[in-house]
């Protein structure tokens, strides 16, 4: 039943053994949400806040959703993989980039749709991400691959809002894989991306906007993304308008645009299974980590363990974390409020 091959459950035994990469702690994080509400931002600078959340999170998602850490749609019956194929296959084709040429991968995370672009198209891809166990684990991973692998996949240390020492007017496409939600201004980011892409080259940006059901007057919906953006370490989601606003305050000319999500419904019709489903109830449980029949007692047990002196209590809480931020999102998808996929493609002019 479980339709995810990459699902790591090894990482999870690791992270019980070892506890938090750095020893972070999840009280510190709360912290920096403390009084916030709806969709409010932080207080905190983006950057500090999405390495310190992929600290607590990384093993967590390698356990229970694999080296992609992004959603996609799939029909009922076929496996979580499908679901993270669709979006790769999508993004791979609208790079539109071939054999060795130079790709910007904003936001990498463990280089799951990294390595998954490389294979598609054989693209030269580097990966950036703020946080350092990310990138000694995309590492990892891609050490075992086969030297036609390694020779393409490369990762960096980098904040994406201000990236040090790669070469300007050099890359032929740029991505961010749900990537930009961990900044406010999308336009610092975006901004670095068009500096470093050739004239004429694209960036590809599957987005979280909120969508027209969003109503941030709805009690239930405020609080569904207060524990969306605490439990993902999210800042303020934005409007499509403002997201599109923001790519063409960098300097992109926006050549198309439209919720990828929406997509799954058309292809599938009555059979789809929408990006959201997985961490809900439901009687389909082919992502079983993810169900709430698992993802719910975790903590419990965690806590307990913790209680006996074996595990370091941060896990735990890290786990009630992970189903906080999973219990928002996934409920604000089912109401039709956001999306995850708000596909955006940018052309840098060619003057």
């Amino acid at each position: 039943m479980n339709g995810n091959p990459t699902q790591n459950v090894e990482r999870l035994a690791i992270l019980i053994w070892e506890g938090m990469p750095s020893g972070e702690s999840v009280d510190a994080f709360h912290e920096i949400y403390a009084g916030k509400k709806g969709n409010e931002q932080h207080g905190a600078a983006d950057e500090d806040v999405a390495n310190s959340f992929y600290s607590l999170a990384t093993s967590f998602y390698e356990y229970g959703w694999g080296h992609s850490f992004h959603f996609g749609f799939r029909g009922r019956h076929e496996g979580h993989g499908v679901s993270i194929a669709n979006s790769e296959d999508f993004v791979a084709n609208k790079l539109r980039v071939g054999d060795m040429d130079r790709v910007l991968d904003m936001g990498c995370g463990v280089g799951g749709p990294l390595r998954g672009v490389v294979k598609r198209t054989g693209a030269n891809v580097t990966g950036l991400t703020i946080n350092e166990f990310q990138v000694e684990r995309a590492r990892a991973i891609t050490s075992g691959l086969t030297p036609y692998m390694q020779a393409r996949c490369h990762f960096e240390l980098q904040n994406y809002m201000d990236v040090k020492g790669l070469e300007e007017n050099a890359y032929d496409a740029a991505f961010y894989m749900e990537s930009s939600l961990h900044c406010e201004d999308h336009t610092k980011t975006f901004k670095e991306a068009f500096r470093l892409l050739k004239p004429g080259g694209r960036l590809v940006a599957l987005e979280y906007v909120t969508l027209d059901a969003w109503d941030p007057t709805d009690p239930e919906m405020a609080e569904l993304m207060r524990q969306h953006l605490l439990g993902n370490g999210a800042a303020r989601t934005p409007t499509i308008e403002e997201d599109l606003a923001m790519v063409r305050a960098a300097g992109f000319v926006i050549e198309d645009h439209f919720d990828f999500m929406a997509r799954g419904e058309e292809v599938y019709g009555d059979d789809h299974w929408p990006w959201w489903a997985d961490l809900q109830f439901n009687w389909w449980p082919h992502l079983l980590s993810a169900h709430p029949w698992v993802r719910k007692p975790l903590p419990t047990i965690l806590h307990v363990l913790s209680t006996l002196g074996l595990v370091s209590p941060d896990v735990g809480k890290a786990a009630d974390l992970m189903n906080l931020g999973g219990d928002g999102l996934s409920g604000l998808g089912k109401l039709g409020a956001i999306t995850p996929q708000y596909y955006v493609l940018g052309i840098k002019p060619l003057e």
